[in-house]
């Protein structure tokens, strides 16, 4: 398509939170005014919800964290079934029949209603058996969550499906300080523990009644003598996703808990938090626009592009992050948390692999996810095997080589799914491993020469002398010398895309005029 005619431009004033008409197909604008909301929930909303856990930390003692971290596993399990793929079937589907949604939203709720007074009977035995019979009131409270956090799912959904990210950022935040707020001045009170359920329940509390009410436009009206609404498509695949990606990244503590001892799981556990975050923290945050974006787009050529360029832009962003963290990691881990945690070193470096890894393929699975409910059917199917893999793999892997057996588990089988995703999934959209290829190999051409001068300077610096700390800084500082070089001068138009997507998301969307035909743009 004709780049110059393929972007709507902006007009001056904030839109931002402009629904997006059924059918019309959102531009370069519409998405990156959602990252860049996105970004911003993950800069304050989390920013202030991670303080608010320090300060807490240093007024309430572990163990109240414990009885909350119980509480909170339960509601996590509760609400994926309750859930059951919802969401995502709302946002993927072509046409919403208002009894549909209708039926969603009651059946949601008050299947949560239900779960909040089964988790309040069985608080007694839930405190006795994980929590040493821990006060089972607090558990009781933080029961409520449940039933709040159904009733959210359809509003949450349709704020999504019409890409109103602003408003959703805007929750998201207010129900972050809120709750942070609330708990610190409840733990500078002395309630203890109490503290901590006030933290979650004040932080739902908000996000549901304020998403209820920003989406109470969108809400469907009944209509007389309609006939029996259908049931969503997709629901089943939605659910089979979300449940994989739980298997997979918290059974995995099991296992290697099983299999060590709780100081190896503590090194474990805390090199997969922070090798995970670029899938968690950016990937994530991209994806949860991506998904309706792509859900929207009717043209199956515009979806193509749409995909490939948003595995690209995944790729120009996280990639080039992999030899800067394998570099630094022997000489800051230590040096920031002590030589306590020098075990974590090589089980993060190999985590980080597939950490990254996995946020570059999670724009293509939302890509598939959002294409419609055949090919959500195909990632969940993926997904299933891809799950029960890993957990087999890490059983063996950390029954052999305790947590490094565990993390090359991780690669092994994501270099599967990595395949399968390409191969399969790529193949259901229209898209070919050679389509992806040619995507993907200037960035990682250019990735390739930052990793070889970063290992050359990393090395060479250590074999005279250097501390660890000293080799990788220098080592990481010289990759991305060159990096920059390599793009500059081998991938100028690789660039020049990346430059235009990120003013468009600085400047909630406004792209300037011709930076994406410039880029080769069009819509996103």
């Amino acid at each position: 398509m004709n780049p110059d005619t393929d972007v709507v431009a902006a007009p001056a004033e904030d839109r931002s939170d402009a629904a997006t008409p059924v059918g019309a197909r959102p531009t370069v604008n519409a998405v990156a005014r959602g990252v860049s909301w996105k970004l911003l929930t993950v800069a304050v909303g989390q920013g202030s919800w991670y303080l608010s856990l320090f300060v807490l930390a240093l007024l309430v003692p572990p163990r109240d964290f414990g009885v909350t971290a119980i509480a909170s596993v339960v509601v996590s399990f509760t609400l994926l079934i309750l859930e059951a793929g919802t969401s995502g079937s709302l946002i993927i589907a072509r046409e919403l029949e208002p009894r549909a949604v209708r039926r969603a939203l009651i059946r949601t709720s008050l299947a949560g209603i239900v779960a909040t007074l089964a988790f309040v009977a069985l608080a007694g035995p839930i405190a006795d058996a994980f929590t040493g019979g821990s006060d089972a009131g607090v558990l009781r409270v933080i029961a409520a969550t449940v039933g709040l956090a159904a009733i959210a799912i359809v509003p949450n959904a349709l704020l999504s499906k019409q890409l109103r990210f602003k408003t959703i950022s805007k929750i998201t935040i207010t129900a972050a300080v809120a709750g942070s707020v609330a708990a610190v001045i409840a733990a500078a009170l002395g309630v203890g523990v109490w503290a901590l359920a006030v933290r979650l329940v004040v932080n739902q509390l908000l996000l549901t009644c304020l998403s209820v009410a920003a989406a109470r436009d969108l809400m469907p009206k009944p209509t007389l003598g309609a006939a029996p609404a259908p049931r969503l498509a997709g629901s089943t695949a939605f659910l089979l996703i979300a449940g994989a990606g739980v298997v997979a990244w918290s059974f995995d503590n099991l296992a290697v808990g099983a299999f060590t001892n709780p100081t190896q799981l503590g090194l474990y556990s805390l090199a997969f938090a922070l090798a995970y975050s670029p899938l968690t923290v950016i990937s994530w945050s991209v994806g949860a626009v991506l998904l309706p974006a792509i859900a929207a787009a009717r043209d199956e050529e515009a979806a193509r592009r749409q995909t490939l360029k948003a595995v690209r832009m995944m790729t120009l962003i996280l990639l080039p992050m992999l030899p800067v963290a394998i570099a630094l990691a022997p000489g800051c881990i230590p040096a920031l948390l002590g030589r306590k945690w020098d075990g974590m070193v090589l089980p993060f470096q190999i985590l980080i692999v597939v950490g990254i890894g996995q946020g570059i393929l999670n724009a293509l699975g939302e890509a598939l996810a959002g294409a419609g409910v055949t090919s959500a059917n195909v990632r969940a199917r993926i997904d299933v095997v891809w799950a029960g893999a890993t957990i087999g793999a890490i059983i063996l892997g950390a029954d052999l080589a305790g947590i490094r057996g565990a993390a090359v588990a991780h690669v092994a089988t994501f270099v599967g799914l990595a395949a399968a995703y390409g191969w399969r999934g790529g193949r259901g959209i229209g898209l070919s491993m050679a389509m992806f290829s040619r995507a993907l190999r200037g960035v990682a051409g250019c990735v390739l020469i930052q990793a070889s001068v970063t290992a050359a300077v990393a090395v060479s610096l250590q074999a005279a002398g250097a501390t660890a700390l000293a080799a990788g800084l220098a080592g990481a500082a010289a990759g991305i010398v060159a990096l920059a070089v390599a793009l500059r001068v081998g991938a100028d138009a690789l660039l020049n895309e990346g430059r235009a997507v990120m003013v468009a998301t600085l400047r909630r969307g406004n792209v300037p005029d011709g930076a994406m035909t410039q880029a080769g743009g069009g819509s996103l």
